[in-house]
């Protein structure tokens, strides 16, 4: 359980790092992450879907206390199995719309995780509705005994389908909070740290960072390089972007930790 928990923590800080990274230009296998840095990269982007998931499963518990309450009582039964036809029915309807989707570019506006969520729901209310169905179905003193083989398997299939719908919809909620992440750094960039690197030899760094020459002949580094703006810093190398960088027209700029340079850094207004 432990090494399940690690590796998709695992996969949810690489996602949300690799979609934040692309953002500014950059693949984030330049950075050299280590696995401890995209674990605690993964704490961003597991807590909100496992509230959610948590949240979800209680509700759905209390459902289930209430189906079984309502079931077990007498003069109901028609209203009940009218009712599990119909769950059943959306439910098939759901999963069909959502396995279409996956496929095909729907004509209308679908909002975000439509497709694992309708997936996912889809195959889960319809199975619980069958399951009802075969609940009232069978003899009292029958229920809960014994399954057939192919109605085992098809509740293993549903947790499968399930499961997987979840991963699905944690990915891609995962790489949309890393893309996020991004904009929102974007439009605060000129409250991050400010950059000051002074070099031996030329960078030749484009506008709008701007370079001065140092006159002092004695002086170690030669050229002085500002208007940068601090993003991180990952195996020995400094991921630095200009003031006022846009994501249309504006470079990141990858500068590795060598003796040639000195960087300071000096905090954001």
């Amino acid at each position: 359980m432990t090494t399940v928990a690690t590796a998709l923590a695992f996969w949810f800080g690489w996602t949300m790092t690799a979609t934040r990274t692309a953002y500014f230009g950059i693949d984030q296998s330049i950075l050299e992450y280590s696995t401890v840095d995209y674990l605690l990269r993964s704490a961003d982007a597991i807590i909100v879907p496992a509230i959610t998931i948590l949240l979800i499963s209680v509700v759905c518990i209390g459902i289930h206390a209430l189906t079984l309450n309502i079931v077990g009582r007498t003069g109901v039964h028609r209203y009940i199995l009218f009712g599990a036809w119909i769950v059943l029915s959306g439910g098939v309807l759901v999963t069909t719309l959502g396995v279409w989707v996956m496929f095909e570019e729907p004509p209308f506006v679908t909002p975000f995780l439509f497709e694992p969520v309708a997936l996912g729901s889809g195959v889960a209310v319809s199975a619980y509705a069958f399951w009802v169905l075969r609940r009232l179905a069978t003899p009292s003193g029958q229920r809960l005994r014994y399954l057939p083989m192919w109605e085992k398997l098809g509740y293993v299939c549903t947790v499968l389908l399930v499961v997987l719908a979840l991963f699905w919809a944690c990915s891609l909620y995962a790489a949309a909070l890393g893309t996020g992440r991004s904009r929102e750094y974007e439009r605060e960039l000129a409250k991050r740290p400010s950059v000051v690197v002074y070099s031996v030899h030329s960078l030749a760094l484009a506008g709008p960072v701007r370079e001065d020459r140092i006159p002092d002949p004695d002086a170690k580094y030669h050229f002085k390089y500002t208007g940068l703006k601090f993003v991180t810093r990952s195996a020995d190398k400094f991921f630095l972007l200009p003031e006022g960088w846009r994501r249309e027209s504006g470079v990141a700029i990858i500068l590795e930790e060598n003796p040639e340079y000195r960087v300071e850094f000096v905090p954001g207004g």
